[in-house]
């Protein structure tokens, strides 16, 4: 007699399946106990009308004079507020995806269970079940499960700390740590110049990027040293060893300075201490690719990387782009696809808080691309006609935020938070490699060697071409805008002062070595290093005065970084400190 399969049981497996069913439920209830306790934490929460916000807001109310570092205290906790609220947002939505993959995953596993191990029939007639005694009991164990699950959740809520606080309290206690700095007064100090949005008010105690904030070569409201001697010493807070070569400049957030590095044996990032020059962390990055060729001036590492004050982010020759946490985890990492270009990947990232910015320029498929910081996902793209190896800047036009980017033809505007293009205007030629100057109103400068130079009236969404320059060209080199000059470096060792409104020229000074380094502006003082490593500052006037010179002893090919009054110098193969 052959035994009916409808009644084969297979104990190994049924019991598999009611410990997945268990695991689920329990994983599930987690969950669940979690979310309660998330929204009953964040329905206290108001980010418009925190405490200490409102607080922070009456001093204000109540301070005299100019209180520029309450106001930029203000600023940053409304900042980290608001995104808090928002990421706490999205872990709910997490949260609610994960509740419900779990209670399907218990489902299935029961439905299963009951398949594998089912019960044999019973002879003679069953007993009936006491339905009001089951009811009784199903009503006991949801009644008791609900004051559990209430107990547990109204537990966390009050005695856990959410998210939104853990992040206020580390990033409010940053802000607050940040140096102070007073804004520079008269003349043409360029640290009157308007900063590129509420976002740049807050970078601008900060070098989050190449060029600092905005890509446009300012240091806002800063004095640094115009005097320090390598040799002894004097004047150099710390100098650190560069463990991997690479032409990337350093950038600065709070008190953490970033770089990184790469040669054919790897990639790897660099997180170091800025008062004490401490290597913090270094992080290796997988390349995903074969590796392409790459020409000796350019390397693996040409691009220098990003920060919004959450996250740093780094891309290499090989088109990896990857985002790590201020304490080196992996965030996320992508590949783009190789570049395909003589020289490699040559345009730095560029974030603006919410989006990173990704000029992605090869012989195919050139493109910019906007994503999402946090989470790498695509959030705009547009196609490109032309290609060119300059970096994104972003200005503040009339309170409109406009991208700016240069190629082999056009200028190109794009409105940041959608892709849409504002305006386009042919004015270049050549292999561009330098990116805009900008004079923190409405003239923006392009140029380019074999080609010309152009500043451009910006009215609204609207621009044109003010006058055109073609005697000393920028090759590599950006050049720099302040609100009455715009200086313009070679590559063969000329530093050109032109009169922003009118072209006209006004001081021309020829050097011993040329430019790769793009200048930067701070107050009323411009600090650009040459190649063999000599730091000339310059005073910003109409006529030329070479206020020092500063001998490195090292090549310097990478442009510094300028933050709390220090600046950050790499040479070819250290990481100097300069400042108190």
């Amino acid at each position: 007699m052959s035994e009916n399969k409808e009644f084969k049981q297979k104990p190994v497996l049924g019991l598999m399946a009611k410990s997945i069913a268990l695991v689920a439920a329990v994983f599930s209830l987690i969950v669940c106990v979690l979310l309660v306790a998330d929204f009953v934490k964040v329905q206290q929460m108001d980010p418009l009308n925190d405490p200490h916000l409102l607080e922070l807001r009456e001093q204000l109310a109540n301070s005299t004079g100019d209180n520029e570092a309450l106001v930029q205290q203000v600023r940053t906790f409304d900042f980290y507020a608001r995104r808090a609220f928002f990421s706490s947002q999205e872990q709910r939505r997490t949260g609610g995806w994960l509740l419900l993959g779990g209670a399907i995953v218990c489902f299935i596993a029961l439905k299963l269970s009951k398949l594998w191990n089912p019960k044999l029939p019973t002879l003679g007639k069953p007993d009936a079940p006491d339905h009001w005694e089951l009811n009784s009991l199903f009503r006991q164990l949801m009644a008791g499960t609900g004051v559990v699950l209430v107990a547990v959740s109204l537990f966390l809520a009050f005695t856990v700390k959410s998210d939104l606080e853990v992040v206020m309290s580390k990033e409010v206690s940053q802000a607050s740590s940040l140096p102070q700095q007073s804004r520079q007064e008269g003349g043409d100090a360029v640290g009157t110049a308007p900063q590129a949005s509420s976002l740049f008010e807050q970078f601008s105690s900060n070098w989050p990027s190449l060029r600092g904030p905005g890509n446009i070569g300012v240091a806002y409201n800063m004095d640094p040293p115009t005097a320090w001697d390598v040799e002894s010493g004097e004047g150099v807070l710390w100098k650190a060893e560069v463990p991997a070569h690479g032409y990337n400049s350093p950038i600065v957030w709070g008190n953490r300075v970033f770089m990184s590095g790469a040669d054919e044996e790897g990639f790897e990032v660099f997180c170091f201490d800025a008062d004490s020059g401490e290597l913090v962390w270094s992080q290796p990055v997988e390349p995903t690719v074969e590796l392409p060729d790459v020409s000796e001036d350019t390397g693996y590492a040409a691009p220098t990387m990003a920060t919004d004050g959450f996250r740093v982010y780094v891309i290499f020759a090989s088109g990896d782009l990857v985002a790590f946490d201020f304490d080196g985890n992996s965030v996320w990492q992508k590949n783009l696809g190789v570049p395909e270009n003589p020289y490699g990947m040559g345009s730095s990232l560029f974030s603006d808080g919410e989006r990173l910015f990704v000029q992605y320029d090869h012989n195919e498929n050139q493109k910019v691309m906007a994503l999402d910081g946090a989470t790498g996902e695509l959030v705009w793209e547009k196609a490109r006609v032309h290609v060119s190896w300059s970096s994104p800047s972003l200005i503040k036009v009339e309170e409109s935020l406009q991208l700016i980017l240069n190629d082999e033809e056009y200028v190109t505007s794009y409105n940041p938070v959608t892709g849409e293009q504002l305006w386009q205007i042919a004015c270049l030629g050549g292999e561009v490699a330098p990116s805009p100057a900008f004079n923190g109103k409405d003239i923006l400068f392009v140029g380019n060697e074999y080609a010309q130079a152009s500043a451009i009236k910006l009215a609204g969404g609207t621009a044109e071409v003010l006058w055109e320059y073609d005697d000393y060209l920028p090759e590599i080199a950006s050049p720099v805008a302040s609100g009455k000059f715009v200086f313009i470096p070679t590559s063969v060792g000329d530093l050109v002062c032109l009169d922003i409104l009118t072209g006209e020229p006004l001081w021309e000074q020829e050097f011993d070595d040329g430019f790769s380094s793009s200048p930067i502006l701070a107050g009323d003082r411009l600090y650009i290093a040459d190649i063999e490593g000599f730091i000339h500052i310059i005073a910003v006037s109409a006529e030329f005065e070479e206020i020092a010179t500063v001998e490195m002893g090292e090549p310097v090919y990478s442009t510094p970084a300028f933050a709390g009054n220090r600046i950050y110098i790499r040479t070819d193969y250290d990481l100097y400190c300069i400042g108190d």
